[in-house]
């Protein structure tokens, strides 16, 4: 099945059954266990490096520190936590099997959230309180995602017991074909002539405006995130966040990119610009859909007015949408769907982008 994150705030029913009542012998408890690992598995990579995770591999090519190796480092403490050293593969096989089959039936969301933010406390994903609010946001597109697309048994236990209980390759469903045009030999690039047309090009990216930013505030705390309210003040010994921003867990403040844009003139002028995205914060355990449309619509505004009649040509980041990393295919509709962020897109950039490319945006 393709593998696709939902965006939503739309709770699921919170009516679970209870045990043995659909027929699944044990099948609800082993669920809750299977569903709390992935969401376990989910916000771990969610805190510790946004990339998407579902990307292709040919398209965005991943270190070997990225989300594989960081994945197998985070289960083995899964498995000394549940004592699942002896678990056996014809065991995990059936367990899966029995989770997929629960999972044909209504979850119980709240159950699921519960025992997940223990876990994560249990573990020391993030600070309690951040375990708490991420799993909330987390936990009903968790569920939804699990339901129309899960892990087959033989991939699950692949994950938990290695190569020799089945395969595990986030990118196997992934197939680019290729024309049947063969491809032409390679040329050495040629120079420009001297005296030839030159375009200069201005990159934007990753300018993370933090709302909460506060001078003063510990820029090392226990969140993911720090030099914000909420942050508390560093200790005697440490200088706390600076006016314009802070090298460390932080983010910028809205002035901060104010001055930036504003200083772009005198060294233009530009022909155009390409904007990459990634606009709001990092606070990605308790950012909602309006914090995420006030970062996009102040920022756009921003650089309307430093930048003017330059052509800009922007990128949808991976951290526009919440929960972050969530972007839906387009046949996923309603609440579910996040048609909510590609209107605002296309409303904000309609000056800069033709008709066709606001069409696409608005399908993608």
């Amino acid at each position: 099945m393709p593998r696709y994150g939902a965006s939503s705030r739309q709770s699921c029913p919170r009516c679970g059954r209870e045990q043995g009542q659909d027929g699944t012998a044990g099948a609800p408890g082993l669920l809750w266990m299977g569903l709390v690992l992935a969401l376990a598995l989910a916000l771990a990579l969610a805190l510790s490096d946004s990339r998407v995770l579902w990307a292709p591999a040919e398209a965005h090519p991943l270190s070997p520190q990225g989300h594989p190796a960081r994945l197998h480092r985070i289960v083995p403490r899964f498995r000394d936590v549940f004592g699942w050293g002896n678990l056996t593969c014809p065991v995990c096989k059936g367990l899966f099997t029995a989770i997929n089959l629960g999972l044909k039936k209504e979850p119980n969301v709240a159950r699921v959230g519960s025992v997940a933010i223990k876990l994560c406390n249990l573990l020391k994903i993030a600070p309690p309180a951040v375990c708490q609010s991420i799993v909330q946001l987390f936990e009903d597109d968790m569920v939804e995602v699990w339901r129309r697309s899960v892990l087959s048994p033989s991939e699950a236990c692949g994950l938990l017991l290695g190569s020799t209980c089945g395969h595990w390759d986030i990118f196997s469903s992934w197939n680019i074909s290729l024309p049947t045009v063969p491809k032409p030999p390679p040329k050495p690039p040629s120079p420009p002539a001297p005296g030839a047309p030159v375009s200069r090009v201005l990159f934007l990216t990753d300018l993370h405006w933090d709302h909460d930013y506060l001078e003063g505030m510990d820029p090392d705390c226990a969140d993911p995130l720090c030099c914000r309210r909420g942050s508390g003040l560093p200790p005697a010994s440490r200088p706390g966040a600076g006016y314009w921003g802070e090298y460390s867990k932080c983010d910028l403040p809205l002035r901060t990119l104010e001055s930036l844009l504003s200083g772009l003139g005198p060294a233009g002028p530009f022909d155009m610009v390409y904007w990459t995205g990634d606009i709001p914060a990092h606070d990605v355990w308790h950012q909602t859909r309006q914090d995420q449309l006030r970062a996009l619509t102040t920022v756009t505004a921003l650089v309307r007015k430093f930048l003017g009649p330059v052509p800009v040509y922007p990128a949808v980041g991976n951290h526009e949408s919440t929960p972050v990393n969530s972007f839906p295919p387009p046949f996923i509709e309603g609440n579910h769907s996040s048609r909510w962020l590609y209107e605002a897109m296309a409303k904000a950039w309609e000056p800069w982008l033709p008709a066709e490319a606001l069409r696409t945006l608005r399908c993608i």
